[in-house]
């Protein structure tokens, strides 16, 4: 029994062997990441036609549009009403319509940012969410103060090649006395 095992333990530690010499051959024709440890993180998405990107960590949650939105009486139109989402009654808002922009339609492509505000979740409709972007610190603009409609929460600007990417701030969202106060 001694013997068999020690040709098994063998086997097996020259199989492990076998798997590091090809794994470190692979990882030289892997190119490195771009992504640096020290890049910001954010989600982009397109709100009134402008291109933002919003803090991973203010984001909770991205998801479609949920069937069976249900309207809550005597509340402004940017709120769309409540939804069901596992069991969580999460109120749903029109953000391109609560910042003065028209409604966003309903399609495929629309989604649904959930943020924690107050200890509730709110999620915010948005037309458009473009994906992951990690943009280096050095090319961050602080205190930046950008035009518009989304101006208002907007805090900072990366500046990337010719692309310049506006900061929404949920927390500027959240904290707007307007959006707290959803009654018409």
């Amino acid at each position: 029994m001694g013997r068999s095992s020690g040709t098994e333990a063998a086997e097996v530690l020259a199989k492990l062997a076998e798997y590091a010499r090809r794994s470190e051959a692979q990882e030289e024709r892997v190119p490195a990441t771009l992504v640096k440890e020290e890049d910001w993180q954010g989600l982009a998405f397109v709100l009134d036609g402008v291109r933002l990107v919003a803090a991973m960590d203010e984001l909770r949650e991205l998801l479609p549009f949920p069937e069976g939105v249900t309207r809550v009486p005597g509340t402004q139109s940017w709120m769309l009403g409540l939804a069901n989402i596992r069991g969580e009654l999460l109120p749903i808002v029109d953000l391109q319509q609560f910042i003065g922009g028209p409604p966003v339609v309903i399609n495929e492509r629309c989604r649904v940012l959930v943020i924690r505000n107050r200890g509730a979740s709110t999620g915010l409709l948005v037309p458009t969410v473009i994906g992951m972007r990690h943009l280096p610190l050095e090319r961050q603009i602080p205190n930046a103060e950008f035009e518009g409609l989304v101006g208002p929460y907007v805090y900072d600007v990366f500046q990337q090649e010719d692309e310049v990417w506006p900061v929404f701030s949920m927390a500027a969202l959240a904290n707007d006395e307007r959006f707290l106060s959803a009654a018409a």
